[in-house]
């Protein structure tokens, strides 16, 4: 009985890793949509620019990079700075 309580255990561990890789993933989609649409405007929020550049950072990866959330984070600190200057 106790191998089952361990193995139910184990799965339910990874049932919850699961769910929070989808959650990241959903997270990660909003910011880059967010992005786009904040590339497409022409004067576009200051702070709403900066929380996006923001939350980009946090779910573009630390050890692998996502490619496109760096070159939306590029092009978005360039229309930052076009609008601040």
């Amino acid at each position: 009985m106790e191998y089952f309580y361990f193995v139910l255990f184990i799965l339910a561990l990874i049932v919850i890793l699961f769910l929070l890789f989808k959650y990241d993933a959903r997270i990660k989609s909003r910011y880059k949509k967010t992005a786009y649409r904040l590339l497409e405007m022409s004067s576009p929020d200051v702070k709403e620019i900066r929380d996006t550049i923001k939350g980009l950072r946090l779910y573009g990866g630390r050890i692998r990079k996502d490619k496109e959330t760096v070159e939306l984070i590029k092009r978005l600190q360039d229309k930052f700075a076009k609008i601040l200057y």
